[in-house]
């Protein structure tokens, strides 16, 4: 059994861990009137809570695994049902760390070095950054082509800084320069 004390629509377990449940829930576990719940009522209303923030988190943006998991971990610290819930977002498909490499790297203009470090930050395994970034190296050089032509009239050496900053080698800005000249 444990005990818990509810204020509002708020469930404390302990005087620092606590979730916010809805009406219905409440109603459901009669949890206005008592003040004990069982292991197996504690494990579904967590459960339950952790699946619809699961949902209300994915239905914003997506998530690499490990950051999903760690933010679940760090609200409700059940270890083992977040990484059921996982396990299911994962055969649904609603987790692909694969995918969510391929639109990263689609949606922002960084050069190889600068891409593997921020999926690697983001919590992607070195396998599948290797993958993303081999089926991406061809696109590389029309990336910089592309970006030197907005950059403009501006100085070249300022542009290659510009580029270098970005994460792209400077044997491929140069090699882009000469194609473009």
């Amino acid at each position: 059994m444990r005990r818990y004390s509810l204020k509002g629509n708020k469930i404390y377990f302990d005087e620092e861990f606590f979730i916010d449940l809805n009406k219905q829930t409440i109603a459901e576990y009669e949890l206005q009137k008592r003040n004990e719940i069982s292991e197996e009522e504690y494990y579904q209303i967590i459960r339950r809570r952790v699946l619809s923030m699961g949902y209300f988190l994915l239905s914003k943006k997506d998530y690499p695994i490990k950051e999903f998991t760690t933010k679940l971990i760090t609200k409700y610290r059940e270890k083992e049902i977040v990484e059921e819930i996982i396990d299911e977002f994962i055969e649904k498909g609603y987790l692909d760390d694969m995918e969510y490499g391929r639109c990263y790297i689609k949606t922002h203009n960084y050069g190889r070095k600068k891409m593997e470090f921020m999926l690697f930050q983001k919590g992607l395994s070195s396998d599948i950054i290797r993958d993303l970034l081999n089926d991406n190296s061809e696109n590389e050089l029309e990336e910089i082509k592309r970006l030197w032509l907005r950059l403009g009239e501006k100085e070249k050496d300022k542009k290659i800084v510009s580029l270098m900053r970005k994460g792209f080698q400077y044997r491929d800005i140069k090699k882009a320069i000469s194609e473009l000249e």
